[in-house]
């Protein structure tokens, strides 16, 4: 059994429909909530990330659905308890990042490496671009 929100219990009780809440998943086939009232304990892929955990495989637990100008969104959740810290990128890795930001930096016709990426729609940096 998912868990359940108190104040929207309360709401349900008082007669009132809330149409995107089904903590036992029997409307939308697992446990869902509306927007913003995801039960203590269930995060978002994004909400780990900034808690730095990652999923770590496990299955989704819930989800959230909100209507956004007219269609269906849905956010799944994942258990806090289950998840794993996220793993850190090794110096091997973090080399070739900075080869490869490195070479969006270089433009290929003065061969000067720029603090910005080189645009692709120029192909060069703006100095080369601006030359005529």
């Amino acid at each position: 059994m998912s868990p359940r929100v108190a104040a929207l219990d309360a709401i349900e009780r008082k007669g009132i429909y809330i149409e995107f809440y089904d903590p036992d998943g029997s409307r939308y086939g697992m446990p869902t909530y509306p927007y913003r009232c995801a039960p203590d304990g269930l995060l978002t892929k994004r909400q780990l990330r900034a808690s730095g955990l990652r999923p770590a495989g496990q299955c989704i637990a819930a989800q959230i659905l909100w209507k956004h100008k007219g269609r269906r969104r849905v956010a799944y959740l994942y258990r806090a308890d289950l998840a794993k810290p996220k793993r850190q990128a090794t110096p091997a890795q973090l080399t070739a990042i900075q080869a490869a930001l490195r070479a969006r930096r270089t433009c290929p016709t003065c061969s000067d490496e720029k603090e910005y990426c080189i645009p692709l729609s120029l192909g060069e940096c703006n100095d080369c671009a601006e030359r005529p």
